[in-house]
């Protein structure tokens, strides 16, 4: 879609209705209806402030076409139905259609999100026509699938509608194999959300899976977003996630009994292992999310009392997996040096803190494992680790003679790809010293990968790719079985262009990656949804310095400057400040 900010604005317009359909705020105030809509998704501009198990939204609702409404108005009409949530099955849209055409028009394919306005035929006598055509022209702007993912569209957007005059009044013949919304309706129908589910590993921790779900009135927002994670993830994750909820659960209901959320389920759950119960306490409160803190959850089946419990204590299941102090490192003198709070740096324990050999691209594995692990470039024949312990020395866990900067994943392996040739590249994981190839296709070995990043919560991968055209970002998912590694639903993120040049890329969370990309009006750090392949703010980080180098996490970015600096940006000033000088370079933080 487009940023949420954009989305924030066109919630703060005034609304007004198409012909055909009745808008009701759901507020108090004068001229507006109040529908009672309790617990139900809640619209870009409402207080969130107010209790989220109960937010007031925008209803469109959909009403049947007027006797005698000319052909524009059937369509409008018709438009205006189809964004209407208080109609799930979309039989009041049908009633624009012919009979025909209401029988075997499917809406639930695609939804088609677009810019634009209907033009018709002026100069037609419609007192005389028996048949006729509406336009709608515009912007496409996105498609939404029926699992629910997001993808971005582009270029013009020209949908005719045929319509025929049955019993004299205008029916469409011929309808979009489609839903049709306009970006303003996207928001008042739809909720963007994330869901989470267990990687298929079975380590503890959690992968985020975004969709859109529609809104459904008799339902609220817990009760939307726990039979969406019900039905399972998207095909784009499928292969690298498990679920904790066995196969045929059903939802019963959600309520709230005092400052407990009670969700419970039918009897599928007692089937659970006790060593998966953890799993699904963790995927149910992070997808229910701000919808449960600081409250406590309760599990029951079939109405019998179960498990209680606080989403606080589901912490350790954070996608981004950092959940301790943060740490963060640079290169300075040919070592290794760990930041802190006031002053210099401080050299990390091991080979990767003395100048004893040569390195350079240091990665760090997660923290919370001890010793933590550097990889590195080291004598130009391969990639080689050393733990950040005394006495520590280089070894090599990957050979080759082009290697790109490693990459830790959150299981302890540690990721590169080798460049066999300018058209040709293999990409090779590594744990415990032993290397292993990982299966890839030509999306990903045709060309010359410059940069190889693994996303904090293993599955995912994000490349700097060249192949011959200019430079692309590739987004792939990691399917781990038993020792065989591939990376499979590989999609483009940003497609390749003349004047532009991909120069890296961190992961700054789960779903987001930093892009420094550099082109003819200088350079541009911006941050891409990889889940919906848009730009989710308002722009690009303002650059005052030449980058070199990105890392991020969370509320964090840092760069390596030409000036031999490294910067520190802060989001609520919109500002680099210098962190470390003296010719320090490579800013590190552990994984992504």
């Amino acid at each position: 879609m487009r940023s949420e900010r954009r989305s924030e604005r066109l919630g703060a317009r005034r609304l007004t209705a198409a012909a055909g359909a009745a808008l009701v705020l759901v507020s108090g105030g004068a001229g507006c209806a109040t529908v009672p809509t309790s617990g139900s998704p809640r619209a870009a501009q409402e207080d969130h402030g107010k209790d989220t198990l109960s937010q007031p939204y925008v209803r469109l609702i959909a009403t049947p076409p007027k006797k005698g409404a000319p052909p524009e108005d059937i369509v409008k009409g018709f438009q205006a139905a189809m964004a209407a949530f208080d109609d799930p099955e979309l039989a009041v849209a049908r009633e624009y259609l012919t009979p025909g055409a209401a029988k075997h028009w499917n809406p639930w394919r695609q939804t088609r999100i677009y810019e634009g306005k209907i033009e018709s035929d002026r100069a037609q006598d419609l007192q005389k026509a028996t048949r006729t055509t509406v336009t709608l022209k515009g912007a496409a702007v996105a498609t939404i699938d029926a699992e629910g993912r997001s993808t971005p569209a582009a270029g013009n957007l020209v949908e005719p509608f045929t319509l025929v005059k049955q019993n004299g009044e205008w029916r469409i013949d011929v309808p979009p194999d489609a839903r049709l919304l306009s970006y303003d309706d996207l928001w008042r129908a739809y909720r963007k959300v994330d869901l989470y589910y267990p990687p298929a590993t079975g380590e503890i921790g959690l992968v985020a899976d975004r969709v859109w779900v529609p809104i459904e009135p008799g339902r609220g927002v817990p009760e939307t977003l726990v039979r969406r994670l019900l039905a399972g993830p998207t095909s784009s994750i499928r292969n690298a996630v498990s679920s904790a909820f066995p196969p045929g659960t059903e939802l019963n209901r959600i309520s709230v009994e005092g400052d407990t959320v009670v969700v419970d389920f039918s009897s599928e759950l007692e089937t659970v292992p006790t060593n998966r119960l953890d799993a699904l306490k963790a995927q149910l409160v992070w997808t229910l999310g701000e919808l449960v803190t600081g409250r406590t959850v309760e599990i029951r089946m079939n109405g019998d009392s179960g498990m209680r419990f606080r989403p606080a204590d589901y912490a350790r299941y954070d996608p981004n997996v950092l959940t301790g102090s943060l740490q963060a490192y640079y290169m300075q003198g040919g070592r290794l040096l760990q930041f802190k709070e006031k002053g210099d740096g401080t050299p990390v324990p091991g080979a990767a803190g003395e100048q004893a050999a040569k390195f350079s691209q240091p990665a760090v594995s997660n923290t919370d494992d001890f010793p933590p692990l550097v990889a590195a470039l080291v004598n130009g024949d391969g990639v080689y680790a050393a733990p950040m312990a005394p006495g520590s020395q280089w070894q090599r866990w990957i050979a080759g003679g082009d290697m790109s900067p490693p990459s830790w994943d959150r299981y302890g392996a540690v990721w590169s790809a080798e460049r066999v040739n300018p058209h040709e590249s293999r990409i090779w994981t590594a744990e415990n010293g032993r290397a292993r190839r990982v299966e890839i296709d030509d999306e990903l070995s045709y060309g010359r990968i410059l940069e190889l990043r693994v996303a904090r919560d293993g599955a995912r991968v994000a490349v700097i790719i060249d192949d011959g055209l200019g430079t692309s970002v590739k987004i792939g998912t990691i399917v781990r079985n038993g020792q065989q590694t591939r990376i499979e639903s590989v999609r483009t993120l940003i497609e390749p262009r003349d004047a532009r040049k991909i120069k890296d890329i961190a992961w700054q969370d789960a779903a987001d990656l930093l892009v420094l990309s550099e082109g003819s009006s200088g350079q541009e750090l911006a941050t891409w949804s990889v889940m919906e392949g848009v730009v989710p703010n308002d722009g690009p980080i303002k650059l005052d310095s030449k980058i070199k180098s990105i890392v991020a996490v969370p509320d964090h970015v840092l760069a390596a400057a030409d000036e031999g600096q490294v910067l520190t940006y802060s989001a609520d000033k919109h500002a680099w400040t210098p962190r470390a000088d003296d010719g320090s370079s490579n800013p590190v933080y552990p994984l992504g």
